[in-house]
């Protein structure tokens, strides 16, 4: 293991934290598309969202989006607030397309 670390194969290591025990059970994957694409618009855009802690994960991506979002929050009213209040309201976004998970498969585990 020491090697492996040394050799910076292992990055890291984190804590798998239950997601219900801190408020965040529903998690939402959302598809977004910039108005415009310049740089200007584009940093403002990635500035914003890296602010909102129910964003977990942000990945610039190709296809029909210029970003997918993890977003975590409590339950189905929380993320329509923080759609209608957040989400929709950053910088340059000309739509949000949501989509709801309703379990998650990974290593043989399901949550």
């Amino acid at each position: 293991m020491r090697q492996l670390e040394e050799a910076g194969v292992i990055r890291g290591y984190r804590a798998l934290i239950d997601p219900a025990a801190v408020g965040r059970s529903l998690w939402v994957f959302a598809g977004v598309r910039l108005m415009r694409h310049t740089r200007a618009d584009v940093v403002a855009s990635e500035s914003a969202v890296t602010r909102l802690p129910e964003v977990v994960h942000s990945h610039h991506i190709t296809g029909n989006f210029d970003y997918l979002l993890q977003i975590e929050v409590a339950d189905l009213p929380a993320y329509q607030d923080f759609h209608a209040h957040q989400l929709a309201s950053l910088p340059g976004v000309a739509t949000v397309t949501s989509y709801v998970t309703m379990k998650t498969l990974s290593a043989g585990i399901t949550a």
